[in-house]
């Protein structure tokens, strides 16, 4: 041993050689921790001898924590384990192994590896060792995983989008372009936007659109392109520029759909909110702003306007027999019929079931006049349906502005007022507006308005008038008629204000109301000592069509204790026109329940032997103006007789109404009539002077 304590001798060399692999060591591990990727050795069994800083700083684990233990370390419920049994498979086998793997860092966070093992073998190729070489690659995968992305969303995406270099020529599409504008994709890369041009825009649009978009960096909106098969469609485009970190125009992007569709979807919201779905005419609401741009330019240019309002009579007989599907095609055809009439500045609108408004710019009185002469003569023309030959009429108002009115809303009323004067004067016609008419509207709102508070005003009353023997003038019934005395319009007869009640729905709580008192007075009579007389009431269409109608009828028999055959029910055949069978069932009912029925107005029009069999009516009243003609010698004779006949042999009592004179009763009882009523027996009157004359002495006819 020297003095240093190293051997002597020979022992030298080997302490040199000693301290040159320590300094050898040295270099070799500062030249690894030198490394910015990870480095681990393991030996043969694959347990760690060694990791760099570089890998101690790459996991969070100490290169103390790593020594000795295995890679699975790094492993979490992420890794592959495919790949892992391929790693060491591969190490099994000797061989380099290099993949992407999913590992752990030491607090629990994952990161993407980036692996390269090498085996290392000794002198004798013997495995001794190996050597993995790691780095993390996470920001690359993510790169990569996102470029994937859009490049998937670019070509999956339902909008067209394309990608254009600064000179606006295209360098890449997606699917959605091709197959929106039928162009492939080789077809198009290279070109200018401008193969999509159709035509619709101008020089200024597109000037616009580039400016909007170099000023506010995209444009969006609708456009008009043509595909390659040149048709043209509407697309919402959407336009911007792609800049670079300073700031600097590199691309411009467009994404595109199609929006034929959506305009088409418009369109037809467009035509639900303004035309008629059956015949295609402009509706209510296209009516009315076109009838207010008529207005405005006849006011700037002194011009007239007329305004026709048609409706179609009886058109509801058609629905009812035939069916709404024939009567909906009638309007189709009718209002293919009407249009050649019209001019091109005029309008024709569908405004209701069967009725039609014309604006006519620019006409006066004498032109409304030759349209409405033209619209009578080919409405009423025969048209062939389904195998049925139908003829129909219109009626026709018409008003004229400025002269008859100074607004649309004015005006149409007019009209409409003027339509019902042209049905009232026999249909089939036309008739201008009136001031005449004005007077009768402004007193039918009057009226109405007043009707709806005239029973809780106790204005309404029943007057009763008699039903006598022709034979020897004793009472043997009454009937309730309603009375209205307004306080400051006086009487109004029934005539007036019935119409009106069932036109604005009163008529149920007001024929309510007539039963019940007409019960009630029924009622007080017979407690009064008064022998059962049979009460007839009157009952309106609107009546016959309720539900309930039995059943109330019942309630108030019931509460009244009056005997169903001192009932008497009357009703006018024109009243089961609408609904024959709701009619004859509802008329059955009360039949069952031990009521009278009785036809009313007998002889003032059209009557059907289907229809005496469909009322089962045990009273027919024979109408007044075919009494109020009877005479000595007079035709009405023989027809009266023949009603009386008739009604003799289907078993039904008959009353003759409106008698006045005693030559009508000798000729009714010549006839056969039983019963009359009328001004010679007495008029309607109030309960307590009918029940003075039932008492009095005098049987006959009065006066």
């Amino acid at each position: 041993m020297d003095e240093t304590g190293h051997p002597a001798g020979g022992d030298a060399e080997f302490h040199a050689v000693h301290d040159a692999v320590l300094r050898l060591l040295k270099l070799h591990q500062s030249a690894l921790d030198a490394i910015s990727q990870g480095v681990l050795i393991t030996d043969a069994n694959r347990r760690i001898t060694y990791v760099n800083a570089a890998f101690v700083e790459l996991t969070g684990y100490t290169a103390e924590e790593m020594i000795g233990s295995s890679c699975a370390l790094l492993q979490g419920p992420g890794t592959s384990a495919e790949t892992v049994q391929a790693m060491r498979a591969a190490l099994d086998r000797g061989e380099p192994f290099r993949a992407e793997l999913l590992n752990y860092r030491k607090d629990g966070t994952p990161f993407w590896n980036e692996l390269k093992i090498v085996p290392v073998c000794g002198d004798d190729g013997t495995l001794t060792q190996f050597v993995g070489v790691q780095r993390d690659v996470t920001a690359r995968r993510d790169a990569m995983n996102k470029l994937s992305l859009a490049a998937r969303v670019f070509e999956q995406s339902n909008e067209a989008l394309a990608i254009a270099d600064l000179g606006g020529r295209f360098v890449a599409v997606n699917n959605a372009f091709t197959r929106i504008t039928g162009y492939a994709e080789h077809e198009v890369i290279g070109q200018n936007p401008r193969l999509l041009k159709s035509g619709l825009h101008d020089d200024d649009f597109y000037r616009r659109f580039w400016q909007e978009l170099q000023t506010r960096g995209r444009w969006e909106g609708e456009i008009w392109n043509r595909r390659k098969d040149g048709t043209v469609y509407p697309e919402w485009l959407s336009v911007g520029r792609v800049v670079d970190e300073a700031g600097q125009t590199q691309n411009y992007v467009a994404s595109f759909s199609d929006i034929t569709a959506r305009k088409h979807a418009e369109e037809n919201v467009r035509r639900l909110a303004y035309y008629d779905p059956l015949t295609g005419l402009p509706n209510r609401a296209l009516l009315q702003q076109r009838a207010a741009q008529a207005l405005q330019i006849a006011v700037r240019h002194g011009e007239t306007v007329a305004l026709m309002f048609l409706d179609l009579d009886h058109f509801k007989n058609v629905n009812d027999t035939l069916g709404h599907p024939v009567g909906d095609r009638l309007l189709v055809a009718l209002a293919q019929r009407m249009r050649p009439v019209l001019r091109d500045q005029d309008t024709l609108a569908r405004v209701g079931g069967d009725e039609f408004v014309l604006v006519l710019p620019g006409t006066d009185a004498a032109g409304a006049t030759h349209v409405a002469h033209k619209l009578l003569q080919i409405v009423q023309e025969p048209l062939q349906l389904e195998g049925h030959e139908l003829t129909v009429t219109p009626s026709i108002g018409v008003a004229i502005f400025p002269t008859d009115a100074a607004d649309y809303d004015t005006l149409f009323a007019f009209a409409d007022a003027a339509m019902y004067r042209a049905k009232m004067s026999g249909r089939a016609t036309f008739s201008f507006y009136t001031a005449e008419m004005q007077a009768q509207m402004a007193r039918t709102l009057r009226v109405e308005n007043a009707l709806r508070r005239a029973l809780e005003r106790h204005e309404m009353q029943l007057h009763y008038q008699p039903q006598c023997s022709a034979a020897d003038g004793h009472v043997v019934g009454v009937e309730a008629l309603l009375r209205w005395n307004h306080a400051e319009l006086g009487w109004i007869g029934p005539a007036e204000f019935v119409p009106l009640a069932e036109s604005s729905g009163q008529i149920a709580v007001i024929g309510r109301w007539v039963l019940d008192t007409a019960l009630r007075q029924q009622r007080a009579w017979l407690d009064a000592g008064l022998r059962p007389l049979r009460m007839a009431v009157n009952l309106s269409a609107v009546q016959l069509r309720q539900a309930g109608l039995a059943d109330l009828v019942a309630e108030l028999l019931q509460r009244h204790r009056v005997d169903p055959a001192w009932l008497e029910i009357e009703l006018t055949e024109t009243m089961a026109w609408d609904d024959p069978e709701g009619s004859a069932r509802q008329i059955a009912r009360l039949r069952a329940m031990g009521l009278r029925i009785a036809l009313d107005d007998f002889g003032s029009g059209y009557t059907s032997f289907s229809h005496l069999s469909l009322f089962q009516a045990g009273t027919l009243k024979i109408d007044r103006s075919l009494v109020s003609r009877l005479a000595p010698g007079a035709s009405e004779n023989s027809v009266v007789a023949a009603i009386v006949n008739l009604a003799r042999t289907l078993r039904m009592h008959t009353v003759a109404e409106g008698v006045e004179t005693p030559t009508q009763r000798e000729l009714l009882l010549e006839a056969g009539c039983e019963s009359a009523q009328g001004w010679l027996y007495g008029r309607p009157m109030p309960a307590a002077d009918l029940e003075a004359l039932i008492r009095g002495a005098s049987a006959g006819p009065v006066g």
